[in-house]
């Protein structure tokens, strides 16, 4: 018996309950009225004597006719009824108080009513609850598929690819697709469901600082999150800028910049940065639009085509102001131990794979609630004898919530890398920059940072060296971004 039919079992036998026991309380207590007849109020037989009034079958007098038009009522069963309801309602609401109370509706009737989860507290329970029935594999495959479908097509308030779509489907969407593997359905429910999945568009979110300046180039950190299976290929092409106002050579630049990655290791999201050029003084609103490819794997299960395509208009808006906000340099010797305390892990090596090499670094050194208004925008080097080996640009907000960073690789030599070794010819290298450092706003919406990090340090490189391949390591995912084909672009 499936939960949509106990469910409806429940309710049926709830709903019999409660008629007959509010229905009891009522016939015990209004249900045998007089309706003209005097009747003795202690035996309940007829009284055909007039004036005086006796009871021929006890013997009850009374000299007051509406003493005999009471209505009987029957309060032990009134009792019954009442500790009856009171009973139920105590064990309902003690079921309610370690569950949803959604958990009393079918499943099909709490995804009917998804799209409503933007109005008031109850509603707003509905996607958590959703998620909760997934995780735990509580279920159908009818009723994951009819809730997959119901998130793809999104609603008027959350349109698919939009900000709002995000925050209330894309957690439901990811439990679906982390747990379809998991389920025991049968293999026809597997390849509905992951047909689904690879239907649905990518999920590409721009953060773009509120406030810029007209001196630094607008760099913009592009998140991109997919549903599709391992070896999935997605492309990325700029084919519009509505309303923003660039310079000819960055449009060019960026409208015949084609961006391509293949996933792995598990994980569906990811990040590369966008450089819009220098923008004119003035509020700059409109949109972004990109065209997207995705191929599927010939291993895919799914029988659907293995090649999508479509377009996403992504709005974005910004204030560039006529003078660059005045960032005060910071150096002391305290920060500059919890940067390198933050890059010590240093070079990071595999022996397989297509991204080989990554830099472990840790934002949360820089946690303390001093740095609050610090930003940290870094120039990290591997060198060998001074010379640049792989050169990464990274970014992060000091203090509380700080830990989100952007980066961008700039040089990466992967045949000097491969023979890099612990001794004095490699160093690693980390230099404060300043208009990295402004890109802050950028991860944080407009974060309120008034310093920045001007120090350098450097020291001996670290090498760790794995045998597995990258992607296969859970903690240390990364996709490989070749831009125009040829060279690769924003890996960690």
């Amino acid at each position: 018996m499936n939960f949509d039919t106990t469910v409806i079992l429940v309710w049926i036998g709830a709903l019999l309950f409660a008629t007959t026991t509010i229905y009891g309380l009522w016939w015990s207590l209004f249900w045998d009225r007089a309706r003209g007849q005097r009747r003795c109020p202690t035996c309940w037989h007829l009284v055909q004597h007039r004036f005086p009034f006796r009871c021929n079958e006890c013997g009850y007098f009374t000299l007051f006719e509406s003493n005999l038009l009471s209505t009987r009522r029957r309060y032990g069963w009134a009792c019954v009824a009442l500790l009856s309801l009171i009973t139920g309602t105590i064990w309902l609401r003690d079921q309610l108080s370690t569950r949803s109370w959604w958990s009393l509706f079918p499943d099909r009737m709490v995804i009917a009513m998804l799209p409503l989860a933007d109005d008031g507290e109850t509603f707003r329970e509905i996607p958590p609850y959703l998620v909760n029935r997934v995780s735990r594999e509580e279920m159908s495959a009818a009723n994951r598929l009819r809730l997959l479908s119901q998130c793809a097509s999104g609603d008027s308030w959350a349109p698919p690819s939009s900000e709002n779509w995000m925050q209330k489907y894309a957690s439901i969407v990811d439990k679906i697709e982390q747990t379809a593997s998991l389920t025991k359905d049968t293999p026809d429910s597997l390849i509905a469901l992951e047909t689904a999945l690879n239907t649905m568009p990518p999920l590409i979110r721009f953060d773009v600082p509120a406030n810029w300046n007209s001196v630094d180039p607008l760099v913009v950190v592009a998140n991109v999150r997919d549903w599709w299976p391992e070896q999935s290929t997605i492309k990325l092409r700029v084919s519009a800028f509505n309303g923003i106002q660039m310079s000819a050579p960055a449009l060019e630049r960026l409208t015949h910049q084609h961006l391509e990655r293949t996933n792995s290791g598990g994980a569906h999201s990811t990040m590369f940065t966008m450089d819009l050029g220098v923008l004119a003084v003035g509020h700059h609103s409109g949109e972004i639009v990109i065209e997207w490819k995705s191929t599927l794997p010939e291993t895919a299960k799914a029988t659907n085509t293995p090649h999508a395509h479509g377009y996403i208009a992504i709005p974005i808006s910004t204030n560039v102001l006529a003078t660059t906000q005045s960032l005060t340099p910071i150096n002391t010797p305290e920060i500059n131990a919890l940067v390198q305390e933050a890059f010590e892990p240093g070079l990071m090596r595999w022996s397989t794979g297509q991204v080989r090499h990554a830099f472990s670094y840790q934002p949360y050194k820089t946690s303390s609630l001093d740095l609050n208004s610090v930003a940290f925008g870094m120039i990290v080097e591997a060198l060998e004898d001074g010379v640049p080996r792989r050169r990464l640009n990274v970014w992060w907000r000091g203090g509380r919530g700080g830990t989100r960073s952007g980066f961008e690789i700039e040089v990466e030599d992967q045949i000097a890398l491969d023979r890099a070794a612990v001794n004095a010819h490699w160093t690693m290298r980390i230099r404060g920059n300043e208009s990295l450092a402004r890109r802050v706003a950028g991860l944080y919406s407009g974060a309120q940072v008034t310093t920045w990090w001007s120090g350098t340090v450097e020291f001996p490189l670290v090498i760790n060296d794995f045998k597995d391949d990258l992607s296969s390591r859970a903690t240390m995912r990364a996709w490989q971004w070749i831009q125009d084909a040829s060279s690769s672009n924003n890996e960690k």
